[in-house]
C-alpha cells in the first residue's frame, strides 16, 4: 500500500497524534501513590486553608510561615497537573476556605505544551468549583528558575516557557473568575533569573525564597 492510497483523514489523524508521542503526562510513582493514600486516611478538616501542588509546595512549612494551625499541605514532589486532577477529590472533601494551587513545573519538564497544561489546570479549578463552591481559589504563577544554578541533567524547562505558561494561567483564571497570584516577578533578580538568594539549586526555594512568597500573599491580603 502506498501513501497515496491512505485516506487524507487518516493521514491527518496520524500527523496530529505524532507530537503527542514525545509528551509524558504520567504521575504515578511510589511517592505519589503512598502520599495520596496517606492523605485519604486522614480525617476531614473543618474549612482549612490548603496548599496544593508539587515539591515546591510540599517542602514549605506553611503552618510555621503563617502562624496558623488550620493549614493543610497537599504538595507531592514530582507531581504535575494530571496528578493534581486525579487527587482533587481528596482536597475538596475538606471544603477548604481557601485553596492555593501551584503546579506546572514538572509538566514543562515532561515537554507538555502550555495549552495542554492550562487545559488540565482548568479541569482542576472547575472540579473544585463544582465540588466545593464556597472555596476561594488562588492560581499561583509558576516560579522562575535560575539558569546559572539549575542542573540541566534533571530539568529542561526555561523561563521563557514559564512566562508563556503563566500568561495562559492568568487568562484561564480570569475566565473562571478565580484569583491569579503573580509570585514569579517577586522572585526575580535584575537579570530576569530567580534571585540566587531565593533558591539553592536554581529551581527549589530556600527559606528566604519561601518567606518572599509568603510576603506576596500577605501583602495582597490573601492569607
Amino acid at each position: 500500500m502506498t501513501l497515496k492510497s491512505i485516506p487524507l483523514l487518516l493521514l491527518a489523524c496520524i500527523g496530529g497524534s505524532m507530537p503527542l508521542l514525545a509528551q509524558d503526562s504520567s504521575y504515578h510513582n511510589y511517592l505519589y501513590d503512598s502520599r495520596t493514600a496517606y492523605f485519604r486516611q486522614l480525617p476531614v478538616a473543618k474549612k482549612p486553608v490548603i496548599f496544593f501542588g508539587d515539591s515546591i509546595t510540599q517542602w514549605g512549612d506553611w503552618c510555621e510561615f503563617l502562624g496558623k494551625a488550620n493549614i493543610l499541605n497537599r504538595g507531592i514532589a514530582g507531581d504535575n497537573t494530571n496528578g493534581l486532577l486525579a487527587r482533587v477529590d481528596e482536597v475538596t472533601r475538606h471544603c477548604p476556605a481557601k485553596l492555593f494551587i501551584l503546579v506546572g513545573t514538572n509538566d514543562l519538564n515532561k515537554h507538555m505544551p502550555a495549552a495542554a497544561i492550562v487545559a488540565t489546570y482548568r479541569r482542576i479549578v472547575s472540579a473544585v468549583q463544582t465540588a466545593s463552591p464556597g472555596t476561594r481559589i488562588f492560581v499561583q504563577s509558576v516560579l522562575p528558575i535560575n539558569n546559572q544554578l539549575i542542573g540541566r541533567q534533571y530539568y529542561t524547562g526555561t523561563n521563557e516557557q514559564i512566562i508563556a505558561l503563566n500568561a495562559g494561567l492568568k487568562e484561564m483564571a480570569a475566565g473562571l473568575q478565580v484569583a491569579f497570584v503573580n509570585v514569579y516577578d517577586a522572585l526575580l533578580d535584575n537579570t530576569g533569573q530567580m534571585d540566587a538568594r531565593y533558591t539553592y539549586d536554581g529551581l527549589h526555594l530556600s527559606g528566604e525564597g519561601y518567606l518572599k512568597w509568603v510576603q506576596v500573599l500577605k501583602q495582597q491580603r490573601l492569607i
